[in-house]
Parts: structure tokens; sequence; C-alpha cells
């Protein structure tokens, strides 16, 4: 179906001056909405709708047609509808079955975004005539109340003695996606009701920059995001780094992440070690990285296998993932080597993690336990732990990585629970 792309992004702002092209790191807020929307190969046309010159010529450098807005269309009177309308009611030269509106202020919304919302909308079209972008609300609506000019709380009018948080979710429309049918929209005036569908997006990906602390925020997530990704390089490297490793045939071989690639082991017993662990790298990306790329193909009879920590932190994240990827990664090895002995070390506790959650780390090992008997040799690491179920403040230093006791104290565990 033909669809268009409708950007709006007046100039004049009061929360925020000029916010639609301030610069969120190397580029103008609007230039990531654009650059999405082209990055999605879903549009005939890419429209901003401006009063502003200084956008236009922004506009344009992304790639976007511009349409310029009358005075009219200009002020703080001016509506969603209105603009809409100014650009529906034009002569585009194009027929068009809907269109799809993108507010430049959520650039954090990206083409994956609008693909996966516009294959929601057309699988739904004979029943829906909108889509809207929504996100979990923080914040439940009981809450929410106006307080007049007296500032008392009497509009809190509920026995919060016997208040608790719901048991369901509320969203919000978090102004990142729009759709909607042409004329159904010119005759309703607005995206909402029993005839619009929700698109969910996480809580991340749905900032709206309105204000400086909204700004603020945006910088510090688009930094977490550039993490990311300088993360996949630095493990990249790390495997360049050790790529003659592995190509080296010893007794025993290390497979895993940081906690075995920070391991300076070279003999277990009396045996050789090969340690084959990344650093960073979860169970998923050791498949595609390395074993898919054919890097090892020669392997000892034994395996220490430690993986999962890193599992946790990828979003939207299932404990039944691990297993499919270790399943995998199991089927791998053992094609390199069929007597391969598997020894799998289970994912340690932390303690005071912000990132990973010991009750989240419990669950996984009892689900891996449970599912992995007979395919591997499964060895427990609880002995690390101290009284309260944490990783032992002894053993790390960042609650997180083995310090050198640490390293001492797996070697003890693994010297008396590994019979080779």
């Amino acid at each position: 179906m033909k669809k268009i792309a409708i950007i709006p992004a007046r100039s004049g702002s009061k929360g925020l001056s000029n916010k639609n092209i301030l610069m969120l790191m190397d580029k103008p807020i609007l230039a990531y909405t654009i650059e999405a929307a082209i990055k999605s190969e879903n549009f005939e046309k890419i429209i901003v709708s401006t009063d502003s010159l200084e956008y236009k010529e922004i506009a344009e450098k992304y790639g976007a047609e511009v349409i310029i807005r009358n005075e009219e269309l200009s002020n703080d009177n001016a509506t969603s509808y209105m603009v809409i309308k100014d650009i529906l009611d034009k002569n585009l030269e194009i027929e068009y079955d809907y269109f799809v509106l993108l507010q430049p202020t959520s650039p954090f919304r990206n083409s994956e975004h609008i693909k996966e919302s516009i294959i929601k909308f057309e699988k739904n079209i004979d029943k829906f005539d909108f889509l809207v972008s929504v996100a979990e609300s923080s914040k439940a609506s009981i809450l929410i109340k106006e307080i007049d000019q007296d500032e008392s709380l009497k509009n809190y009018n509920i026995n919060f003695s016997n208040y608790k948080r719901q048991k369901f979710k509320e969203y919000y429309p978090n102004g990142a996606i729009f759709i909607g049918k042409k004329e159904e929209y010119l005759l309703k005036k607005d995206f909402f009701g029993e005839r619009s569908i929700a698109y969910f997006m996480n809580k991340e990906d749905s900032i709206d920059i309105d204000d400086k602390l909204d700004f603020e925020l945006a910088i510090l997530i688009m930094n977490a995001k550039n993490k990311k990704e300088q993360l996949i390089k630095n493990i990249k490297t790390r495997i360049e780094e050790k790529k003659n490793l592995f190509k080296e045939k010893k007794e025993i071989t290390l497979i895993g992440h940081s906690l075995f690639d920070n391991w300076n082991i070279k003999k277990f017993k009396e045996y050789e070690v090969n340690n084959l662990g990344i650093r960073g790298i979860n169970t998923k990306q050791y498949q595609d990285f390395v074993l898919k790329e054919n890097l090892i193909t020669k392997l000892g009879n034994y395996i220490f296998l430690m993986a999962g920590t890193n599992d946790i932190v990828i979003e939207n994240w299932k404990k039944e993932d691990t297993l499919l990827w270790l399943k995998d990664t199991i089927s791998f090895l053992r094609k390199i080597n069929n007597n391969v002995k598997i020894f799998f070390l289970e994912v340690p506790r932390v303690i005071s993690r912000l990132d990973r959650s010991n009750e989240i780390i419990l669950n996984l090992n009892e689900f891996l336990y449970e599912n992995l008997k007979g395919k591997v040799n499964y060895i427990k690491l609880d002995k690390l732990q101290d009284k309260f179920g944490n990783l032992n403040i002894d053993y790390t230093d960042d609650g997180l990585h083995f310090n050198e006791k640490g390293y001492e104290k797996l070697y003890e565990i693994l010297i008396k629970e590994i019979k080779i």
C-alpha cells in the first residue's frame, strides 16, 4: 500500500527554543526523524511542514520535501489537525492509501518502529482506521489529579491507606507515530477511539522532547545507545586479538564472556587451557561472531562453558532465549568434536548491581539446570555467594566481575567439582 510521511516542524516553541533543530550529538533533532523515515523505505513522499526557511534548508539537506506553512498555521493557536489537513488538502501529485505522522521530537523512534507499526496497521486495516504508538505509564492515572487554586489535595479523595499499585498496565500516547486513513481522519479530526489500534514502544524510545530536562535525558540515552554500538566494536576487536588462539587445540577450552576472558589461567590441574572467553559478549553473539564464522576448528576433550549473565541485559530477553542459544552452542561444539565433554558453569550471582538481578539469575539457573540435564555437566557456583545469596563482596571489585580472590575461589570450586 502507498503512504506518505508527514513531519510537522514549527520553529516557535515556548518550552524549549528551536527544539526541533537543536543538535543531539552530531545532527539536529529533526534529522533523526527524516532519516528514520527514509531508512524505512516505505514512503512515496516524506514531507516536512514548517514555517521556517532555516528549518526548510535543514530538512532538504537530510532528504525531505518541504511545504512552507502560511501564517495562520504558524502561531500558537494552530492545531495538529489544521497542519495535517493543510497537507492532505494539497495536490501532492501522487495517490496514497494513508499517511503516517512522525513528530520530530521523538528522535529514538527509528526505522524499525516505523516498519513494524506499518505492518501492524496494514494487517488490521479492515478493522481499524488509525494507529497510535503508546508506552507504558509509570504513574497510575488514579494518582494524577488537578490541584485547585487553594492548593489543597481535596481532589485526591480515595482511601490511600489501602492503596496498592494497580495490577493492570496503563498506557499513554507517546507522540512518536500516528497513522490514519485520509478521509477518516478529516472526518474525525483525531487518531483515537475504538477504530484505532495501539503500537507498543518501550519507555526509552518513547522520549518526547518538550523541555530542557527531556533534552538532557535524550543526550544520556543517546550516549547509552552509542555505548552499545561501541561494545559490539570492542567485542569484534577482542575476537580479532584472539584469532590465533581460535586455531589452537588444547585439552581444555574455555568458552564464554568476560568472567573467563579476564581469568589468567594457563593450566587446570595438569591440563593446558585455551581461553576463548570474549569480554562483553552474550550467548547469541558468541554464536554469530565466533561459531557461525567457523573460527573454532579444533577442540580438545573438555570444554568449560560459561554463559547467560550478558543475556539478561538484552532488551525483551527471556530465559528461553538463553536455553535455545546454549543448545545451539552445544550443537556447534559437538560438530567440531563429537566426543567433547562439556562442563556448564551456572550464572554467578551479583551484588549491588542495577543492571542485573539475583532473582532473575536464580530463576535462570534453575531453568537451565532442569533443561540441560543429559546435555552437559552442570556446575553450581553457590560457594561464591555470601549468606544473603549475593556474590561475596570479597570476590569482586564491581559487584559482577571476579577479582583475584574470586578466581582463586572459582578454581577451588572447579577442582572439587570437575573430575577429568
